[in-house]
């Protein structure tokens, strides 16, 4: 699976993140799964204090988008990860078994706006 990584430093309280990041991708479907990311998953050398995943799988495909929060004294830095089938992956699959890297991202700048308007601060990286 392909990936690139949005990264932000915020302010704002693990709990707060995580509502947000859960409200957001919530408002897409009722369908939204939420769940734990395997440890083995994990793209970073730094153990989160907080991972997991949404995504929603549909008939012409899906998208997944995965976080991780880690903490550095009072602020949190928010990993949001897009996660996409690879073209080859896509020929094999088909549309009902893919999930398109470019829906995550959009789903996961959605989540980024959110976080930014709770923190006008909030730096991205």
């Amino acid at each position: 699976m392909s990936r690139d990584i949005i990264e932000a430093r915020t302010t704002l309280g693990v709990e707060e993140v995580k509502r947000i990041f859960n409200s957001v991708l919530q408002a897409y479907s009722a369908k939204v799964e939420f769940g734990p990311v395997q440890p083995d998953d994990n793209p970073f050398d730094t153990a989160p204090v907080f991972q997991a995943y949404a995504s929603l799988k549909t008939f012409t495909g899906g998208w997944i988008v995965q976080i991780y929060i880690t903490e550095d004294q009072d602020t949190r830095t928010v990993s949001l990860v897009p996660v996409g089938s690879s073209a080859l992956g896509r020929a094999i699959g088909g549309l009902k078994n893919t999930v398109s890297r470019s829906a995550g991202r959009d789903r996961a700048l959605a989540v980024l706006e959110q976080l930014r308007t709770a923190d006008p601060a909030l730096h991205t990286a």
